[in-house]
């Protein structure tokens, strides 16, 4: 697990690897057993009380939170975890497909394994639509949830060919995923571009390592360059099944309180006033719908953490007034380097 991190720190071309993401708050790297494996993360400081969930976007990984949580209320955990195929976590088993129920069912996973009544949530992209949507399914379990740049499912055009479309290649792509070859390698700086582009050149440059830590590993057959990790099956994307009308109807009955922050240079991946529509009766229905926009891409909270930082610990101030002296780290679930 951790010999890509030595590797890492010895590149020069890879600015202040070093430091990785500690350098600021501890943190203890975590498995949790699932039944087709398991899930890994971080577990950032305090151990001790119920921390919040906190969920990466697609094809990323808990990593994209490294220059983040070092800057929010210390008095707070936060359980940053891989998804299932993507970091250090376990894919999911052959011929299975990613969807978008499954991310769910592992969340559940994860509460009935730390014994959890409920739940807080920090999520970025994919991590942000799946607090959003787990609150809309279970908004009586959910203390509040923090959505970065991705909020309410997506309602895709021509939804149907889309499946069609991707269960044809999902063929394909497990093909991919069980092969015993090597996936294709890259240098680098390549790898470092092919993190940095998608989303329109959302991540800088100087900050694709902390995606590439628990994301890319070398070759074995080709010295001096690297491969991409996460589960190829993964780029057939998650088949959400919502209609318009069903998002703006469950959005009355979320009570819950909700921040959601959007970065002006992101997207929004649909006709865009199918989000306002939903947001509009948000701020009529939850306790406190906190809807912010900031400067920056699809990952500012990776390239400038600080746009959100003062806007997350504010919203958590407000709300963190459940109990969490139950539900702590449990010691098997700490990964020994």
């Amino acid at each position: 697990m951790f010999q890509f991190r030595t590797i890492l720190k010895k590149c020069h071309n890879l600015k202040g690897v070093a430091q990785l993401s500690s350098y600021q708050r501890q943190f203890k790297e975590i498995s949790i057993p699932v039944p087709w494996g398991h899930i890994a993360g971080k577990w950032w400081e305090p151990y001790d009380v119920r921390p919040i969930l906190t969920l990466h976007g697609w094809q990323d990984n808990c990593g994209t939170f490294d220059r983040l949580v070092p800057m929010l209320d210390k008095n707070v955990g936060f359980l940053a975890v891989d998804h299932p195929g993507h970091g250090f976590s376990s894919r999911l088993p052959s011929g299975v497909y990613y969807h978008f129920s499954n991310y769910m069912i592992t969340i559940n996973f994860i509460r009935h394994f730390m014994n959890w009544d409920h739940i807080s949530f920090l999520g970025h992209s994919l991590g942000g639509i799946l607090s959003y949507t787990y609150s809309m399914l279970y908004p009586d379990r959910v203390d509040f949830a923090i959505c970065l740049d991705g909020a309410k499912p997506m309602i895709r055009p021509n939804s149907i060919k889309y499946m069609a479309k991707a269960l044809d290649l999902f063929h394909k792509y497990s093909e991919f995923a069980d092969s015993p070859h090597e996936p294709p390698s890259y240098t680098l700086d390549e790898i470092k571009k092919k993190v940095s582009m998608p989303n329109k050149n959302s991540v800088d440059l100087e900050y694709t390592h902390f995606l590439m830590e628990r994301n890319v590993a070398p070759s074995k057959t080709h010295p001096g360059k690297y491969y991409f990790t996460r589960d190829p099956r993964l780029k057939l994307g998650e088949l959400l099944s919502y209609s318009q009308d069903e998002l703006v109807q469950s959005a009355h009955d979320m009570t819950s309180p909700i921040c959601i922050i959007k970065a002006k240079g992101g997207s929004y991946y649909e006709i865009k006033e199918n989000f306002y529509e939903v947001l509009d009766v948000l701020k009529r229905t939850s306790r406190d719908c906190d809807f912010q926009y900031v400067e920056g891409t699809h990952h500012v909270h990776l390239n400038h953490p600080e746009r959100v930082a003062g806007i997350i610990d504010s919203f958590i101030a407000r709300h963190n007034v459940a109990d969490r002296t139950t539900g702590g780290m449990v010691e098997k679930m700490v990964v020994q380097a």
